[in-house]
């Protein structure tokens, strides 16, 4: 296929930002996909316009797309004489031949997770607001309290827009406090906290219920030792302690530390030192224990209070970066370089429930979804292009929504309606909206309008008649029976 391109010779936009991190070379990023159809897509076609010639609308909405030929991305592939699914296909190839050897060997043992459910559809892309990729190991830059507030790391700074698009303002801002070249490396935020690390230990706590312009508070791990090459923070968690109502953060470090800080008064109250660099780590529901992942093929399960693992997982053969515990405090995932997905059941450690792996890329986020919020699921965002939703009901099944371009990070809605995906595609990034599409036949049966009867499985995290009680349940009682209800038989 012959292109008209622009006169740039790199075809690629340059980098939003310039910073010293960027050198580090990620052997297994994908290519950028102006590039790759410019340069390895089917050269057997006529004469058209490369995607560097594209104009991207501010947003595309579901009722903007058009099957096959304009997707939510805004690149329209009818203009280039082909589709988008033969552009996916032609990709997937390309990039499954580029895996390093090791992880094909990994994945040839594993098999496929069918892709055959519909728990989300897509909804929006706003495209302006672009969260940048610190790090390429390093892919929680977005996080959500409602769709009214998204809050994403770009450089210097923490930036809160909405789902709608609406120009982003900036309510952290660190220029004044770390290195030129250092960045925000990882942001979390729950109920009316939002907290964002960087590069160098710092660290920026905002109360979000706050007025307008109101000073955050900055603080810095000092506990480090001096022979420590680095002291970035990896990830970030808020969790409710056992023992006080003031929001506690979770700060994992390259310096082999696990940090516990007290947010109200800006005090760290546990420090655990571990093997290797810590990447991530998520508490259980009740504040009793914590999974550790890191630059160490173990998943450690530790005492929350005393940081000491008693119980140690041999699932991955590579270091991992991302875990999460769900809300029934029983199912805790793990995710590795090596591009496997592990799911263990915290009452039974002798063995998993179920290994995956990923649809191409390094699985580098994972999310439950919360409580109350539906047929319930597994979210494993990929390094590149896939994001899929795993049935946490089976195991057996998932829904994968791809696209083209690295993923910043992905972050539900507290209710769980909503899922936001930061893409750092240079040209057609933004952030994307997926919503929510109701009950999924393999999780339970639909409610009619006439019969109030259906099977009696646990979709949720509990049962439904638990959820009323259960205080992290966002939907009353009625919104979650209005949501299950199926209306495609009511006349209006």
């Amino acid at each position: 296929m012959t292109h008209l391109s622009n006169a740039d010779p790199a075809l690629e936009p340059p980098p939003s930002l310039h910073e010293p991190q960027l050198s580090i070379v990620d052997k297994t990023a994908f290519c950028p996909i102006t590039s790759y159809f410019h340069h390895f897509f089917d050269t057997t076609k006529p004469l058209v316009p490369g995607l560097d010639l594209c104009q991207v609308p501010k947003f595309v909405d579901r009722d903007d797309l058009k099957g096959d030929c304009y997707d939510y991305q805004g690149i329209d592939w009818e203009a280039r004489k082909t589709s988008r699914s033969a552009v996916r296909e032609a990709r997937e190839e390309f990039e499954s031949d580029r895996l390093p050897q090791c992880l094909k060997q990994v994945r040839k043992h594993i098999p496929p997770t069918a892709n055959t459910d519909d728990f989300f559809q897509f909804k929006r892309i706003s495209t302006t607001p672009r969260a940048f990729i610190p790090h390429f190991q390093l892919r929680n830059i977005i996080t959500a309290t409602s769709r009214n507030d998204i809050f994403f790391a770009q450089g210097h700074r923490v930036w809160r827009t909405d789902a709608e698009g609406t120009e982003a303002d900036a309510i952290v801002d660190l220029s004044k406090h770390i290195n030129p070249d250092a960045s925000i490396t990882t942001v979390a935020s729950h109920d009316n906290v939002l907290i964002a690390g960087a590069f160098e230990g710092e660290y920026a706590i905002t109360n979000l219920a706050s007025t307008y312009g109101s000073p955050f508070t900055f603080g810095r791990t000092s506990d480090f030792a001096t022979d420590t090459k680095s002291q970035i923070v990896n990830h970030l968690h808020l969790f409710a302690s056992r023992r006080t109502y003031t929001p506690q953060a979770v700060l994992c470090s390259n310096d082999h530390r696990l940090r516990v800080l007290d947010c109200e008064t800006n005090t760290f109250t546990h420090s655990f030192l571990y093997p290797a660099a810590v990447n991530c780590s998520a508490t259980s529901p009740n504040g009793r224990m914590r999974v550790v992942v890191g630059d160490f093929q173990e998943t450690l399960i530790t005492n929350a209070e005393t940081g000491q693992p008693f119980e140690t997982l041999n699932s991955h053969t590579d270091d991992a970066f991302a875990c999460a515990w769900a809300d029934d405090g029983i199912h805790v995932a793990t995710a590795a370089q090596d591009s496997t997905i592990v799911v263990w059941d915290a009452r039974y450690w002798d063995k998993p429930l179920t290994v995956m792996k990923s649809e191409l890329s390094v699985p580098r986020s994972l999310h439950f979804s919360p409580i109350g919020s539906g047929p319930r699921v597994l979210v494993a965002a990929e390094a590149d292009d896939y994001i899929n939703v795993i049935n946490a009901q089976t195991w057996e099944s998932k829904q994968v929504f791809d696209f083209f371009g690295p993923v910043g990070g992905v972050t539900f809605t507290p209710d769980g309606q909503s899922l936001f995906i930061s893409n750092g595609e240079r040209r057609f990034g933004g952030i994307i909206e997926l919503e929510r599409t109701g009950w999924a036949e393999k999780t339970g049966r639909r409610k009619s309008w006439d019969h109030a009867v259906w099977d009696d499985v646990v979709t949720d995290w509990v049962h439904d008649d638990a959820l009323h009680d259960h205080g992290g349940v966002l939907p009353g009682k009625m919104e979650r029976q209005r949501r299950h209800v199926d209306l495609s038989d009511v006349v209006v």
